[in-house]
Parts: C-alpha cells; sequence; structure tokens
C-alpha cells in the first residue's frame, strides 16, 4: 500500500470525521464537488477550526469561489486548505489565488498486513458512550470544554472507543473510524500523572487489534509532535506532512 493510497484513506477518514462533528451542530460544511470546507461560527478567529480539503486541483480550482463565499458569509476572517504531500499542482492554484503556507499536519498509516500483531497486555474496556474519552480529553487539553462535550450527546458515535482505567478511573483512551476498509485514530490521550506507563500504545494496540478482528486492511491518524515516536513503534510509517494555506481576508 502506497504512501499516497493511505493519505487517500486519511483525508477520507478525517472528512468522516469531520462530518460526525456537523451532525451533532458543532461544525458547518459547505464547498463544491470534490471540495469539503468545515467552520465553527462560534470561533470564527481561530483558525485551525475553519478548514477545508480537496480531492483534485481541478476540483479546488473550480471550487474556490465557493470556498471563498462560504466563509465569508459565516463572518470568519481566515481559513485553511489541506495539501497532502507532493500535490504541487494544488500548492500552485492556492498561491496564484493569495493563499499562503501556513502550518504543517504529520501524517502516518500502516497497512495492517505489514505491521506486527500485538495485542494489548493492559486490560481495556469498550464503551459504546464518549463520557469517559471527552472528559480525558478536557483534562488535558485544559480547554475547549463546550466543543468536546458535544460527543456525549446521542445518538451513539458508530465508533470504536477504547478506555485504560485502574481501580475504576479512566486513566488513557482513544477510538477509531471506520471508513471503508480503513480505521481512523483519533482522542488519544493520558492523563498527565499516568503517563510514562506506555498507556497510549496500549490503548493504540487494542484498536488496531479491533481493527485486524474486524477485517480491515489499514489504519491512518494525524500525529501529534510528541506522538510519532510512539506510533512509529506500533507500525506507523510516515506519510509526509499536510500543508495548511491559509487565506485571510479583511
Amino acid at each position: 500500500m502506497t504512501d499516497a493510497e493511505l493519505n487517500d484513506r486519511l483525508r477520507a477518514n478525517v472528512i468522516a470525521f469531520k462530518h460526525l462533528q456537523r451532525e451533532r451542530g458543532l461544525l458547518r460544511h459547505g464547498g463544491a464537488p470534490g471540495v469539503d470546507a468545515f467552520a465553527l461560527p462560534g470561533h470564527p478567529g481561530e483558525v485551525h477550526f475553519q478548514q477545508a480539503y480537496f480531492t483534485t486541483p481541478q476540483a479546488l480550482a473550480e471550487g474556490l469561489p465557493a470556498l471563498e463565499a462560504f466563509y465569508r458569509g459565516l463572518g470568519i476572517p481566515s481559513w485553511r486548505v489541506a495539501v497532502l504531500p507532493g500535490d504541487d499542482e494544488g500548492s500552485r492554484v492556492l498561491g496564484a489565488a493569495g493563499y499562503r503556507p501556513d502550518s504543517r499536519i504529520p501524517a502516518m498509516g500502516m497497512a495492517l498486513a505489514d505491521a506486527p500483531d500485538q495485542p494489548p497486555t493492559f486490560p481495556l474496556v469498550e464503551t459504546p458512550e464518549q463520557d469517559e474519552m471527552v472528559d480525558l480529553n478536557i483534562r488535558v487539553w485544559g480547554k475547549w470544554d463546550e466543543i468536546l462535550t458535544v460527543w456525549k450527546q446521542p445518538p451513539l458515535l458508530p465508533v470504536r472507543t477504547l478506555v485504560a482505567r485502574e481501580e475504576g478511573k479512566a486513566l488513557a483512551c482513544g477510538f477509531s473510524l471506520d471508513v471503508g476498509d480503513t480505521a481512523g485514530v483519533y482522542m488519544v490521550v493520558t492523563l498527565p500523572e499516568a503517563r510514562g506507563r506506555g498507556l497510549a500504545a496500549e490503548v493504540m494496540r487494542g484498536l488496531l487489534t479491533g481493527a485486524r478482528e474486524r477485517g480491515l486492511a489499514a489504519s491512518v491518524l494525524q500525529a501529534t509532535e510528541q506522538g510519532r515516536s510512539v506510533y512509529r513503534k506500533l507500525g506507523y510509517r510516515e506519510l509526509g506532512d499536510w500543508v495548511n494555506w491559509m487565506r485571510r481576508v479583511d
């Protein structure tokens, strides 16, 4: 499975993840054929919540007017478009339209058949509700309470959530979202006082074991700098950085 194929699967998975947020009333969605734009009108000045994706440079070029109209119509002054590794034409289209490179997101993925099967050794609990996952993420990040708590709203999320507990206390968690034959991994966190015990890696092993049991072929994720080394040890490989191009209007 090539890096380009895994990046395409990651893009499809991230868009599906954003739609789950939209269905709970958090995000707005717009765009054009081949272009998906998401906005958080409640935080118009925070550009990392205003994010768009595209499938081909041609779709991007044709969809840019609709993209700008969408964000301007919501009163959002700045937004970003993600360009996948190697897409020089997409970068050229954005540069010609006044966008500028802003930030990078490390992309990682694996073909499950190419990575060792390492079941977790720490007991994990699969939870249909997201309360523990939400509470852990709020404690770890210390912000975005109103953004994270939407995951507690019904209906239940179509995801697999695993929690590492000790003496009844949730210490680490994460969930995977299946899109086609690929599991995307999200919201993996560990409480500060429980770090250094490998619990995030144990949650990841549980998610990967579950993906194999469901017959999936791949797993993908967007990494933080802190998490990259953990993911490499589990068998993920670097797929290159996604470059966010930002457009700022007066």
